[in-house]
């Protein structure tokens, strides 16, 4: 098949795409950079530097007559959601829309949507079902939450066979240090650096932590099964950060210090999901421990 995948040179698009290579599957990746790096790109996937928010990419997915669409670009840095929300929205929200349509328009035959846990907001019952009231607090959660109203528009009313994966905490290798998410990417250089990092809060909040591994593989189901609607793609597991603080510094083998700052306005105290819909649909399950994970991504920071 030929598999566009946007957003394929970030984090974890430039991992599906790998999938997808090994799959024996013709991989294109759109991405303009203002994240991804082209040393991301895999080899064997050919590369175009597009903004999806624009007219030119639209153009693109009618000439190039793609089977799947995998959609990845976004963005996604919650406190610079909360300063900028229009940027947030005519990112995600107007950028996915162009998508969705032209995937429409011009024939392609599934489309699978990168959504978040983070339009549940504060979670109320762990672990979270895609039952679970939505009512997201930064708007990031909220233009991700309209992103998917949008698919699942074009799903039920046009008949676009769509897939959303709403992901929790992802981590491991390639991810950015340099960002305001991901806290093991974050440490992992901080503490490598000899530098001392913060902890927004008081380290008790809890995570759902994700191997990017097992989100590309996540990837692969949703491409064979082609479930229908919204499905939650996490471990159902849950760690602190103080926790994983304690395993990093494990891991490296330091005492390296941390210091504590206000917590992060929008960021819930408890995120937890349940997998067992998208394992019944598909069979996926995670396979990545989160000690593991942490070693392999260590490993990566190391070596770079």
């Amino acid at each position: 098949m030929k598999i566009l995948v946007t957003g394929g040179a970030g984090f974890i698009g430039s991992h599906i795409a790998e999938t997808y290579l090994e799959d024996g599957h013709e991989v294109v990746i759109v991405d303009d950079l203002s994240m991804g790096k082209l040393q991301n790109v895999p080899n064997g996937a050919r590369f175009e530097n597009l903004d999806v928010n624009s007219d030119e990419f639209v153009q693109f997915i009618f000439n190039e007559h793609f089977d799947v669409i995998n959609h990845h670009a976004a963005h996604m840095e919650l406190r610079v959601s909360v300063e900028k929300p229009v940027h947030d929205a005519s990112v995600n929200i107007i950028g996915s829309l162009r998508l969705l349509e032209a995937a429409r328009r011009s024939g392609v035959q599934h489309v699978i949507l990168a959504s978040t846990t983070a339009v549940l907001g504060e979670f109320v019952d762990l672990p979270a079902t895609e039952d679970h009231p939505v009512r997201p607090i930064a708007p990031y959660g909220v233009s991700k939450r309209a992103m998917e109203l949008y698919a699942e528009y074009e799903r039920l009313v046009h008949g676009l066979s769509v897939t959303i994966l709403r992901y929790t905490n992802v981590y491991g290798p390639r991810q950015n240090p340099n960002g305001e998410s991901g806290v093991i990417a974050i440490f992992l250089e901080k503490f490598l650096q000899g530098a001392i990092p913060t902890i927004h809060g008081d380290g008790l909040q809890e995570r759902d932590y994700l191997h990017v591994y097992d989100v590309a593989c996540a990837n692969r189901a949703a491409l064979i099964a082609r479930p229908q609607g919204i499905y939650h793609v996490c471990s159902d597991s849950k760690a602190s950060v103080n926790e994983v603080v304690d395993m990093l510094r494990e891991t490296l083998g330091t005492d390296s210090k941390v210091v504590y700052g206000p917590a992060k306005a929008g960021d819930p105290a408890r995120t937890r999901g349940s997998h067992k819909a998208f394992t019944e649909a598909t069979q996926w399950r995670p396979s990545t421990s989160l000690k593991e994970g942490i070693q392999e991504t260590a490993k990566w920071f190391q070596a770079k």
